[in-house]
Parts: structure tokens; C-alpha cells; sequence
């Protein structure tokens, strides 16, 4: 008990010692996950980022096919790992119980795999920015944009969202890992992921449970939740960056989720930043 204790105890106070990491202004790129459901919105997406955002360079689309001429693509089966991968992770090793989550119908594996894919893309993709916009597919922009400072410190748009089994599951993955600001969320549909806090992030959560981060990650999922909102992979990131270095920057937005195209217009007039178009409260 006493060396477990000494073990956390380390652990926490590593985890809040402020650090400056050595983060830069190189051009972002911009990195788009995207699975069938979100096709309609994805060019809309594309474009508004491409005209809105500042000092953006390329445009990834990760998916399992060719989906759009107008960005790049990259073939999501070059990641680490794979679904059936994940779900095996998830339930420690029991084949048949991960089998069952992935065919089970309305399965949140697709959901949870678009996280890793979030938190690996900067490892995977060759050549990319150490600085990597995520963005949902569903997101379309309205007004220019920056997402980092002048420094490459970055920029943080908060919500109000709040989920206690995404906290659980970070406080698991690395303990000491809290909601930081109990007004903010880091669920705000796109993240700054720069390679140096994510580095560190992988390193803690590597060193804390002697495996690999994703499956460190998988394995920090509570059986009882994987069938809901098991993790969060913007809240893990957003807090983490919040208690490790003050670099990271909360700069509040106006935007808001719409359920038809046709508000786009009302709420650009209104100077909000973005929309989210989400397919489960579409209307049109």
C-alpha cells in the first residue's frame, strides 16, 4: 500500500507541475475523421475550414474509403490498431464478449474508434504538422478563425457539456486527471492537438500502466458504461493540457448545434463562429 501510494503520489504531482513544452507556429493541418453517416456535410466542412481558417496548410480526410476529391485522404487501416482490436482491449482479452459489442446493432465501437483515431493521427500520418487541427466532419464554419497564438500557444473554444463517466474514465487512465474548470468543456467538436502535449500525454498514461497508450486507454473503460459514453478523448486532452502547462489558452466562441442547413444564415448574421450539423437531430 505504501508503494502505491508514493506510486500516485508521483504521478500527481507530475501530472500538475507546470511545463513549458516546446510548441511552434508551424502551419496546422487540419485532420478530418469521417465515417458514412457524416458524407453529407463533409465538403461543407472542408470548404468553410479551408475559407475560414487561419494559417492552415493540409487537409486530411481519415476514413475507410475514397471519399471526397477535395482533400486529402488517408486509408484508416494504416492505424495501429483496428476495431476488433479495441473491443479485445476493452474487455481484457475475452474474445467472445468483444465479438458481441461489435455486432451487437448501434455498437458504440465506430464512435469509440474515431477517438483513437483522434489521438493517434499525429503519429501515423506521414509528414503532418506538429500541429493538428481535429475536426468533426459535421462542423461548418462561418467566420475566420484562428486556433493558436502567434507562439503556437494554443486556443481552446470550451462548452458547457459535462459527462461524470468521461472523468471517471480519465481519472482511471491517469489518476489525478480532473475536470479542471467545472464551467468548461473541451467537447466543442474540434481540438488543437499539438505533438509535444500529446507526447507527454502518452508518456504518463505509458509509464502509469507499463503498455501501449491505446491500450492503456481501452483498458481504463468501465465494462458497465462501454455500451453508452464510456470516454472522452477532447476531455482527456483539454484537462490534461489545462493542468500541465499554462500555454493552454480557454478563448469562449458563439456557436451552436443546428438541426437543418437552412439556419446556417441566421446564426452567421448573428457573428457565432460555427455550427454543428450532428446526423442524430437532423430534420432535413
Amino acid at each position: 500500500m505504501r508503494y502505491l501510494f508514493l506510486f500516485l503520489s508521483f504521478h500527481l504531482s507530475a501530472l500538475i507541475t507546470p511545463t513549458y513544452f516546446p510548441l511552434t507556429n508551424d502551419p496546422i493541418d487540419i485532420v478530418i475523421p469521417c465515417a458514412p453517416k457524416d458524407v453529407s456535410t463533409l465538403n461543407r466542412c472542408i470548404h468553410s475550414i479551408r475559407k475560414y481558417g487561419q494559417h492552415i496548410n493540409r487537409i486530411i480526410v481519415l476514413s475507410s474509403t475514397f471519399l471526397t476529391p477535395n482533400a486529402e485522404w488517408f486509408d484508416e487501416a494504416k492505424f495501429p490498431f483496428s476495431k476488433a482490436d479495441l473491443a479485445l482491449e476493452i474487455f481484457h482479452g475475452d474474445a467472445d464478449a468483444a465479438n458481441a459489442f461489435l455486432t451487437t446493432p448501434k455498437s458504440r465501437i465506430g464512435w469509440i474508434y474515431q477517438q483513437f483515431l483522434k489521438l493517434y493521427a499525429s503519429f501515423v500520418i506521414p509528414d503532418i504538422s506538429p500541429n493538428v487541427l481535429v475536426l468533426d466532419a459535421d462542423v461548418i464554419f462561418l467566420k475566420p478563425i484562428s486556433f493558436m497564438t502567434e507562439t503556437g500557444e494554443p486556443l481552446f473554444t470550451p462548452s458547457r457539456e459535462y459527462y461524470q463517466p468521461y472523468f471517471e474514465h480519465a481519472e482511471s487512465l491517469l489518476p489525478g486527471l480532473h475536470r479542471v474548470n467545472e464551467q468548461y468543456s473541451g467537447i466543442a467538436h474540434h481540438m488543437l492537438f499539438q505533438k509535444p502535449i500529446l507526447e507527454d500525454l502518452f508518456k504518463q498514461i505509458s509509464f502509469t500502466h507499463q503498455t501501449e497508450p491505446w491500450k492503456a486507454i481501452c483498458r481504463a473503460v468501465d465494462l458497465d458504461k462501454v455500451r453508452f459514453a464510456c470516454m472522452s478523448e477532447y476531455e482527456i486532452y483539454f484537462n490534461f493540457a489545462l493542468l500541465r502547462t499554462p500555454q493552454a489558452h480557454i478563448r469562449e466562441l458563439k456557436w451552436a448545434n443546428i438541426t437543418s442547413l437552412k439556419e446556417r444564415k441566421k446564426y452567421q448574421k448573428k457573428g457565432y463562429t460555427y455550427v454543428a450539423y450532428h446526423e442524430w437531430s437532423r430534420i432535413d
